[in-house]
């Protein structure tokens, strides 16, 4: 049992375990942050959440297309780190930042023209149907900067710099949550939500103080998420700057 539970080598598990920690903390932020869009859109009704649910299902569908890119240039990057040929783990970077384009940015572009379309092929209520066309229609463009991103994750994982993919993740996160407060509610609805939801926190509002927001609802949630997801790519690019 001693055996079996406790590692045999070390050194291995050392190694394992730093490399793996930032992954995991990523995707708890990640879930996280899902959980808070959820709550903040919640409290616009059930058809605002109705249309959300709807719309992150279509946007993700192709989305998790691309998951297949990443782990190609996670593999690759990786082996060839492996092999001590750097310059050809930046190769298969490259060649993922083609794929994404090639993939991500048509998608990018026929969700946006074609949601007003595809959105009612699912959705019967018409209050729905408009909040969902109105959020998938944003939320389309940011199919590109995502697949880019899962580009990056891929690479910083497979040369062994998962905390990059930590660090940017987090404060992406942490972006998107900022502006979908601003954004869903508007500056004056920011205290309203604090007092509802925490009042202990409601000091918090004095940080959406410094300029005015209007409230756009659905909206604003999915322009929340595009910015974030621009935000993760420049974010990844810094970093990969770093490198270089």
């Amino acid at each position: 049992m001693f055996k079996v539970l406790f590692p045999k080598d070390k050194k291995v598990f050392k190694e394992v375990l730093v490399l793996s920690y930032p992954v995991v903390l990523s995707n708890i932020s990640r879930v996280l942050m899902s959980i808070f869009d959820v709550a903040m859109v919640g409290r616009l009704g059930a058809e605002a959440l109705a249309a959300t649910g709807m719309g992150g299902m279509l946007v993700w569908a192709p989305m998790s297309i691309a998951l297949g890119i990443r782990t190609a240039v996670q593999t690759v990057s990786s082996r060839r780190l492996g092999q001590k040929k750097e310059v050809e783990s930046g190769t298969a970077f490259h060649n993922g930042l083609i794929m994404a384009t090639v993939f991500g940015l048509p998608i990018s572009l026929a969700g946006w023209l074609w949601a007003k379309d595809i959105v009612p092929l699912f959705l019967k209520d018409p209050l729905v149907i408009k909040f969902a066309i109105d959020y998938t229609t944003i939320c389309f463009i940011s199919i590109v900067f995502s697949v880019y991103s899962f580009v990056f994750v891929g690479f910083y994982n497979g040369v062994e710099k998962t905390k990059v993919h930590m660090t940017v993740t987090i404060v992406s996160n942490l972006i998107n949550l900022y502006l979908n407060a601003a954004l869903i509610y508007g500056s004056d609805g920011i205290r309203v939500f604090f007092e509802d939801v925490a009042p202990s926190f409601s000091f918090l509002s004095i940080l959406w103080s410094w300029a005015s927001f209007p409230a756009l609802g659905v909206k604003g949630a999915a322009i929340a998420t595009l910015i974030a997801s621009i935000w993760m790519v420049a974010h990844y690019s810094f970093f990969l700057l770093q490198i270089v």
